[in-house]
Order: C-alpha cells, then structure tokens, then sequence
C-alpha cells in the first residue's frame, strides 16, 4: 500500500512537472504569437503609408496561390515599367550626348566665323 502511494505521488510530482512545463511553453508560444500579430500590424500600417493597399485581417482575401499570382503579376508589370524607364534614360542620356556634339560642333563653326570676319576687317 505505501509502495502504491509513493508510485502514485511520484507520477502525480512528474504529471504537475510535466503540467507546468506545457503551461510555460504555450504562454512563450502565445507571446510570440501576440509579438508577431503586432509586428504585422506595424508592417502593415507602414505599408498603408507608403500607398500600399494591404487586406484587412479579418476579412477573407485571396487565397496564398491568389496572392502569389497577384503579386508575380505586379513584379511583371513593374519589370515592364522598369524596362521602359530604362529605355527612356537611354534616349534622353543619347539626346544629351547628340546636344553636346552639337554644341561642340556650332563653338568650333563660330570661331572659325569669328575667324574668318577678323581676316576680312584687316
């Protein structure tokens, strides 16, 4: 009988051990949780800021593999406009370039004229 109450206690010790040790860890995983809900709600709100439109939390959005295509979507269409921004820059940096030339070209035709009057003025 004494043997059966000390196995008893023991497995109660270990039980209560074993209770306590779970209690800790789903308060650790709760604060996490909580931690990283707000993190995403101050992510999301920069987001906001910056002119993002974000879904809001509780309400049913697209679906992840929605998302994913929704985004590659705006990555294509992103990449496009980089594209024709950079072809841009490159006309403009061309232009530029043409327009130095010139200029260069119509300095060395006016000092050739400027030349030219002075031998005709002696």
């Amino acid at each position: 009988l004494l043997r059966r109450l000390a196995t008893l206690l023991s497995q109660q010790a270990s039980l209560m051990a074993s209770n306590e040790a779970f209690r800790k860890q789903a308060e650790g995983a709760s604060a996490a949780a909580k931690k990283y809900m707000e993190d995403n709600e101050l992510l999301q709100e920069k987001l906001r800021d910056a002119g993002v439109e974000v879904p809001e939390a509780g309400k049913k959005g697209a679906g992840p593999q929605e998302e994913n295509k929704a985004l590659k979507e705006e990555v294509k269409t992103l990449k496009e406009e980089l594209d024709a921004t950079k072809k841009v820059l490159q006309k403009s940096d061309s232009d530029v370039r043409a327009m130095k030339k010139q200029a260069e070209n119509l300095t060395v035709e006016y000092d050739r004229l400027l030349d030219e009057h002075s031998k005709l003025l002696v």
